[in-house]
């Protein structure tokens, strides 16, 4: 059986690779604190699985959201 290299720029072989820097637990944690802007004109999904009805007032109320 013949060896073949990888052209350049092609993907290597998993676990042959330099792995790539983990980052630390301070840098996980303001990365997920981070506030996230409402998009506009976005709807409530909680209301809108109630009017499909694929949610009752008890998993509404569950889940946080208001009875309308």
């Amino acid at each position: 059986m013949r060896r073949r290299r990888a052209a350049p720029g092609a993907p290597t072989i998993p676990g042959t690779a330099v792995k790539p820097r983990r980052p630390s637990a301070d840098e996980i944690t303001a990365a997920m604190s981070r506030p996230v802007p409402p998009v506009p004109d976005q709807g409530d999904l909680v209301d809108h699985w109630r009017d499909c009805g694929l949610l009752d007032d008890d998993q509404v109320d569950a889940l946080g959201g208001e009875r309308s």
